[in-house]
C-alpha cells in the first residue's frame, strides 16, 4: 500500500509540473535504427503539448515480413486529432541480426506518395536484434550497435541520388540494450560525431535504467552535457516516466504503450 501511495504522488508531481519533450521522441519511425528488430506491432506514445490541457499524441505501426522492416508513424494533438502532422516513414532490410535501413518524413498523408515531398532520408547500418516470450510471464529485450549517416543521399531535381561527397565519418554511433521482464532495464551509448572523435573532441551521451521490481530509476546525460534523474514504471506492455533535469529544472514525462 505503502509503494502505491509513493507511485501515486510521483505520477501526480510529475503531471502537474511537467513540459513536453521534443515530438521526434514519441517515434522510433523517425530514427532508421529503430525501423527494424521491435518487439511490437503497434506502439502509442503521450506527452504533455505546447499549451495547457493539450497532448501530444504519438502513434506509430512496425511490420516485419520476411526480413523486410516497415515502420509508420505520425502525431496528433489532444483534444483537436487534426492529421496535418509529419508522416514518418522507415524502411529497413535485416538478415540474421545485420541491418541496413533509412527513415524520412512527409508533412502529411495528403503527399505521402509523393517522393519529391520527402526530406532528404538518414541512413543506418549495423546489428539489431530482439526477443520476445509469453511463457509464464510477458518480456522482451532488444540490443542495437548501430552506424548512422545523414549525408548518404542528397535531393537534386526533386530526386534523391547518392551523394558522391559523401562524408562516412559524419556519422553517429549507438549502442543501445534494452529489456523488460520482473523489470525494465535500459543502456544506450551514443557518439554523437564520429568526426570529432578522430579530431580530438571525444562528446557523447548515455542513459541508463535500473529495475527495482516493476519501479525503475533513471539517470544520464541524454544531450548537452545536462545531468537527468527520473522515475519511472513499466511492465511488457506500458512505461511511464517522468526525469527532471538538474542544470535546467526542467521536468518532462513521456508514456508509452506498445503491443
Amino acid at each position: 500500500m505503502k509503494k502505491l501511495t509513493f507511485i501515486f504522488l510521483i505520477i501526480t508531481f510529475v503531471l502537474t509540473y511537467a513540459q513536453g519533450v521534443d515530438v521526434s521522441q514519441l517515434l522510433n519511425a523517425s530514427k532508421p535504427s529503430s525501423v527494424v528488430a521491435q518487439p511490437y506491432i503497434i506502439r502509442a506514445t503521450l506527452v504533455p503539448g505546447s499549451s495547457e490541457g493539450v497532448y501530444t499524441i504519438g502513434v506509430e505501426g512496425y511490420l516485419d515480413i520476411f526480413g523486410l522492416n516497415l515502420s509508420l508513424g505520425t502525431t496528433v494533438e489532444y483534444p483537436n486529432f487534426e492529421l496535418n502532422q509529419p508522416v514518418y516513414v522507415g524502411l529497413g532490410i535485416s538478415t540474421s541480426r545485420l541491418f541496413v535501413a533509412l527513415s524520412s518524413n512527409v508533412p502529411n498523408f495528403e503527399q505521402i506518395s509523393d517522393l519529391s515531398a520527402y526530406e532528404t532520408p538518414t541512413v543506418a547500418f549495423g546489428i539489431a536484434s530482439y526477443k520476445k516470450t509469453s511463457f509464464l510471464f510477458a518480456s522482451w529485450s532488444r540490443f542495437e550497435l548501430s552506424f548512422e549517416n545523414r549525408g548518404v543521399f542528397k535531393k537534386q531535381d526533386g530526386q534523391f541520388v547518392l551523394n558522391d561527397s559523401l562524408d562516412w565519418l559524419n556519422a553517429t554511433v549507438n549502442f543501445k540494450v534494452e529489456s523488460c521482464d520482473v523489470g525494465y532495464f535500459l543502456f544506450r551509448f551514443t557518439v554523437p560525431s564520429l568526426k570529432d572523435v578522430l579530431g580530438g573532441s571525444f562528446t557523447y551521451t548515455w542513459e541508463l535504467a535500473l529495475p527495482v521490481s516493476m519501479i525503475y530509476v533513471y539517470v544520464g546525460q541524454p544531450g548537452n552535457n545536462d545531468w537527468v534523474f527520473g522515475l519511472g514504471i513499466a511492465n511488457s506492455f506500458f512505461n511511464a516516466v517522468g526525469k527532471y533535469n538538474v542544470q535546467t529544472g526542467q521536468v518532462t514525462w513521456i508514456v508509452s504503450a506498445q503491443m
